[in-house]
């Protein structure tokens, strides 16, 4: 009789201790997924804002190489003008 209180104290024990170490499991996961959740909201929210920014200097490249591109232009008018001017004022002085 002792040997069966014996056992059966036993499987009470480690039936209450597995309850214990399940209850902290689930814990333990539910907070793992959690942090998941979240690490995963975050990783999308600076996801979209690099892309954002990234847009955001592409334009202001695209802009500043257009600008660049007419200041040139500009210039070499400009300086063809001048020539012009160059050229008829030596014609006129021969």
């Amino acid at each position: 009789m002792a040997q069966i209180e014996e056992g059966e104290n036993m499987q009470t024990t480690f039936l209450s201790k597995l309850k214990e170490q399940s209850f902290t499991i689930i814990l333990m996961i539910a907070g793992l997924y959690y942090q998941n959740m979240i690490f995963n909201e975050q990783l999308e929210r600076y996801t979209t804002l690099v892309n954002q920014k990234q847009l955001y200097i592409d334009k202001i490249v695209e802009d500043e190489r257009t600008r660049f591109i007419s200041r040139e232009q500009y210039l070499m008018q400009q300086r063809d003008s001048f020539i012009e001017i160059l050229k008829e004022k030596r014609d006129a002085n021969q």
